[in-house]
């Protein structure tokens, strides 16, 4: 009963050490009458090796993801690459969060 519970054990601490996927969600701004919110998630994938950025608006009221998704990923080399895969997809979602009226 001991070795399966060692077992088990280890089986457990083997998961979540391979599962590295490291991520933080953060709001960029919203629209006016609030009904509108950026949100970006953004951080590291270990089996890519490479920093991902995702920005979404949610429709607040509705509950509901709204417009296009914009989705960056870079290899991530340096610490840096994480900054520049951010400033890119703000960029990019420049055009979606004017359509929504979004500031922040």
């Amino acid at each position: 009963m001991k070795t399966f519970i060692f077992g088990f054990i280890a089986l457990l601490i083997s998961t979540a050490a391979c599962a590295r996927e490291h991520q933080v969600i953060d709001t960029l701004g919203s629209s006016a009458k609030g009904q509108f919110v950026a949100v970006e998630e953004y951080g590291y994938e270990h089996q890519r090796h490479a920093y991902f950025v995702r920005i979404k608006v949610i429709n607040v009221w509705t509950s509901q993801y709204v417009g296009r998704s914009i989705n960056v990923e870079l290899p991530a080399l340096r610490a840096i690459d994480l900054q520049k895969a951010r400033q890119r997809a703000k960029v990019l979602a420049q055009d979606e969060l004017n359509r929504f009226g979004i500031q922040g």
